[in-house]
């Protein structure tokens, strides 16, 4: 997500790095409906623990996760006899026009590999990264939270922002993230916060927060 949003809004402040799994967000009914799961398994993948599918052997894993719309505090959600793990955030990327963006990739044992996938904005996406650094926090996760706010300082005049607007941030999903983001300020200004990624040391990446940021009622 925060890979393919720095084609569509370069910028050079931003950290590029490597996955090797995909992630892909579904609504509740499609989860519960099994259609996806046996398209996947007509695909040669196999179905592991949760949601999590993988096809080939070591060396040329494919792997991809099913993931729902948190609705409650559980972190995972049985839908169709499966479970899932749920996001938060994610409802709130489902329910907003998505950027549609049609992709070629050109592999390293050669040929292209040709597909369409919609993504969430920078700001949804921001609300998306700042509510899973509640529950893990990896070098990765920072150098992408960083990403997205170089990229939403940059590219600010052209989105439809929302977060820098105190009456956008009294409920819901702009609200959890925003309180989410302010912790992060918080650890900032404790020197709890390792300086990574390079390109966006804490003290810059608080000061981004707090500007592009309102914060929320207590």
């Amino acid at each position: 997500m925060v890979q393919l949003l720095m084609y569509v809004y370069p910028c050079e402040l931003a950290v590029r790095r490597g996955t090797s799994d995909a992630d892909a967000g579904i609504d509740g009914m499609t989860a519960a409906g099994l259609k996806l799961h046996h398209q996947l398994l007509a695909r040669d993948y196999r179905a592991t623990a949760g949601s999590h599918y993988v096809k080939g052997e070591d060396g040329e894993l494919v792997e991809v996760d099913l993931l729902v719309p948190r609705t409650l505090n559980a972190r995972t959600e049985e839908l169709g006899g499966r479970t899932f793990d749920a996001i938060p955030g994610l409802g709130l990327a489902l329910s907003q026009e998505p950027i549609d963006l049609s992709v070629v990739a050109r592999l390293l044992a050669g040929g292209e590999l040709k597909f369409s996938v919609p993504i969430p904005g920078i700001e949804v996406a921001l609300i998306m990264k700042a509510l899973a650094m509640q529950t893990r926090s990896a070098p990765k996760d920072l150098a992408d939270l960083c990403s997205l706010l170089e990229m939403a300082h940059l590219h600010k005049a052209s989105l439809d922002w929302k977060l820098d607007k105190e009456e956008a941030v009294l409920k819901g999903h702009r609200r959890d993230g925003a309180r989410a983001l302010h912790q992060i300020v918080a650890q900032v200004e404790l020197g709890a916060v390792a300086h990574e990624p390079p390109r966006t040391p804490p003290p810059r990446m608080a000061a981004l927060i707090k500007r592009h940021v309102a914060v929320p009622p207590k």
